[in-house]
């Protein structure tokens, strides 16, 4: 099995600062490079950063990103580009996704970032668009606060022309282009009747950016009425089916959170039936037919509680590896992400405060951002190297809240010989000064 990471980068909207600088990724750019090199990463998922490059419209500053680069290449470790993530355009594009501009502009940054470098083979078009457009288009979280199926709608028609006109133009560009396509992987549950409509909806929808761009959203899809009922141009529908695009990887992100389940009060938090990321993989495999890679996972909290998390999906992609082999497919790698802690996750990167989201493979601290080993660390290097498997995890008893908010999933880990953390010992905690429970954050 493959082991990859990346460095979260989302454009903090409206505040001028992202989270490659609030982490000084933008800083020590090299120097974590190196690190990734040394933990064995061959392959990592990398951001162009659009909001960055092309301050003013149509100018175009590849400064910064010549050396990342550059320093990817002369390390010999091939980068998965993704030249938007979340909420990451300039702020010049005027209402983001809904911008009329949005399409051709993005279609010329993206033209100009495979010009600049023709060796790079990989691309996710857009970071989960899906989730992003949800955030940005349905629930108002992110700019433009747009909320409502009226709004949504319109917006993920954007979205969905952009990334076929992207990838397309990818593929008419770079010979052997690989088009990693990256979203949330979402099972819903309904545990009462009166829930089983928006359960069969949400199950619907979560699919829908992937039906919409490989030309599969016809007159006969569930969702298409109400997409016409929204906004939706039917013509605009039509193109898609005439002219789709292709997904070569299908990225799997799976978090604690996706699987959601649904009663007549509301969505139910901790789940009482999650099945974990096997049996959603094989749905999503069984619709798409698709090479599968997990392109996102991590959990807030202890070393040692990232550790036992690590453990638990490693055994799941174990499983996938075998499930794909068997199926004449491939299992395409395992993404830990980030690969350092990320920051301000805690206001849903809404304000540019520098919070530590004790995350990543390697924490930071607080006050320095130095970047610092532990036995995750460790771990995750033997795993890259290929010298141990999920049987060799450590496994460590969760610490609250994570003792609570996983009891669901743990059936499927009783058979582990489970350790008691150690909070003292620097290799499984977070350093004298720097400890931080299971969702708390650095903000206080």
């Amino acid at each position: 099995m493959k082991f990859l990471s990346g460095f979260e980068s989302t454009y903090i909207f409206e505040s001028g600062r992202d989270v490659l600088e609030l982490t000084k990724h933008t800083q020590f750019v090299k120097k974590d490079l190196r690190l990734a090199r040394d933990t064995g990463m061959e392959q990592l998922r990398y951001s162009i950063p659009w909001h960055t490059v092309e301050r003013n419209r149509g100018e175009y500053d590849w400064s910064w990103t010549d050396v990342a680069m550059a320093e990817l290449r002369e390390l010999g470790i091939m980068p998965i580009l993704d030249p938007l993530h979340h909420t990451s355009f300039p702020r010049w594009l005027e209402d983001g996704f809904s911008n009329p501009d949005f399409v051709s502009t993005y279609l010329d940054f993206v033209t100009a970032v495979a010009e600049r470098y023709p060796w790079v083979k990989d691309y996710t078009v857009i970071n989960e668009p899906f989730v992003t457009t949800w955030f940005c288009g349905h629930e108002g979280k992110w700019y433009p606060y747009h909320q409502g199926a009226d709004r949504f709608v319109p917006m993920m028609m954007n979205v969905v022309e952009a990334i076929i006109r992207v990838s397309n133009r990818l593929i008419e560009m770079v010979p052997d282009v690989r088009l990693v396509h990256v979203d949330a992987a979402e099972k819903h549950r309904a545990l009462d009747s009166r829930s089983a409509a928006h359960a069969e909806f949400s199950n619907n929808i979560r699919f829908l950016v992937h039906d919409m761009i490989l030309g599969g959203l016809g007159e006969d899809h569930p969702l298409y009425e109400y997409l016409l009922r929204h906004g939706a141009d039917r013509y605009r529908l039509e193109s898609f089916q005439k002219v789709p695009t292709r997904i070569d990887v299908l990225g799997l992100d799976y978090y604690s959170h996706c699987e959601l389940e649904w009663c007549t009060d509301g969505r139910i938090y901790p789940n009482r039936q999650p099945e974990g990321l096997v049996q959603t993989a094989r749905e999503y495999f069984e619709r798409y037919r698709l090479p599968i890679m997990l392109t996102e996972t991590n959990i807030r909290g202890y070393v040692t509680d990232r550790l036992s998390w690590l453990k638990f999906m490693v055994e799941q992609c174990e499983q996938i590896e075998r499930d794909m082999a068997e199926a004449g497919s491939s299992f395409e790698g395992f993404c830990w992400y980030p690969f350092i802690d990320s920051t301000d996750w805690c206001s849903l990167v809404k304000e540019a405060r520098g919070c530590v989201d004790p995350q990543g493979i390697y924490w930071l601290d607080r006050q320095t951002m130095q970047r610092n080993a532990s036995e995750l660390s460790e771990v995750y290097t033997a795993l890259a190297k290929g010298q141990i498997t999920s049987k060799d995890i450590p496994a460590y008893h969760f610490q609250p809240p994570l003792d609570e908010l996983l009891s669901g999933l743990m059936p499927m880990m009783r058979h582990w010989g489970w350790r008691q953390p150690t909070i003292e010992h620097p290799r499984t905690s977070r350093g004298a000064g720097g400890l931080m429970p299971a969702g708390s954050m650095a903000c206080a």
